[in-house]
């Protein structure tokens, strides 16, 4: 056993790496183009499906009128604009359907399923046809062969289902956009105070320098 001033010595252990911190993403000012772009494609997308189906749309909440099929169906139309044609439940399609004015000749009107699936089913009537309005007017009376009983004539409302889906398009769009806007500020932050409040101490040394022994008892 070792005694005394001639006792070995341990090497000291050297200090431990110390710890880097580990820098704070700062997001850029040019991160602030994704939340812009989601925005400006909400606004930009309802405003272009506003402005092409404007006219329809104003249209589409135009009155609808019911009558007997034989004798006419008098409403209002608007010319270039479709119209739908509905039946009594269990009814047959019409064959031909015509229209005209007073004083006016009858216009055979070419009947079509344009939009048929935006119809929805109207009290006890079906969709049966889609015809576009030649002209229009206050009083246009619409009859319609091929099929007994009565008839509703209603404009296509196809362009506010349209319209619909650019709301719910637009607003996803935008919520995105704020979500984005607000995250990207609150990182900003973040990484401001982050920067102010400067680097943490330095750590201890991992392993600390061991004192010499001292002399054994023997």
């Amino acid at each position: 056993m070792w005694a005394g001033p001639n006792a070995p010595m341990l090497p000291p252990q050297g200090p431990g790496q110390p710890w880097a911190p580990r820098q704070p993403v700062r997001p850029r000012a040019g991160w602030y183009a994704l939340p812009a772009i989601l925005i400006l494609s909400a606004v930009v997308s309802f405003g272009l499906t506003l402005a092409v189906n404007f006219d329809d749309t104003r249209v589409s909440d135009d009155p609808s009128a019911a009558g007997n099929a034989a004798t006419g169906v008098t409403v209002g139309m608007v010319s270039g604009h479709s119209y739908f044609v509905y039946v009594r439940d269990g009814a047959s399609a019409p064959t031909a359907c015509s229209i005209r004015k007073p004083g006016t000749a009858a216009i055979p009107l070419d009947l079509t399923k344009k939009n048929d699936w935006a119809s929805s089913d109207y009290k006890s009537y079906h969709y049966a046809s889609t015809f576009q309005a030649p002209f229009g007017g206050n009083a246009v009376t619409v009859t319609c062969q091929g099929v007994n009983g009565s008839i509703v004539v209603m404009p296509d409302d196809t362009s506010s289902f349209y319209l619909g889906i650019a709301v719910i398009v637009g607003g996803i769009l935008g919520g995105l956009g704020v979500i984005a806007f607000i995250v990207i500020i609150v990182r900003r932050r973040n990484a401001k105070r982050t920067i102010r409040s400067g680097p943490p101490p330095p750590a201890r040394p991992a392993y600390p320098h061991m004192p010499p022994p001292g002399p054994y008892g023997g």
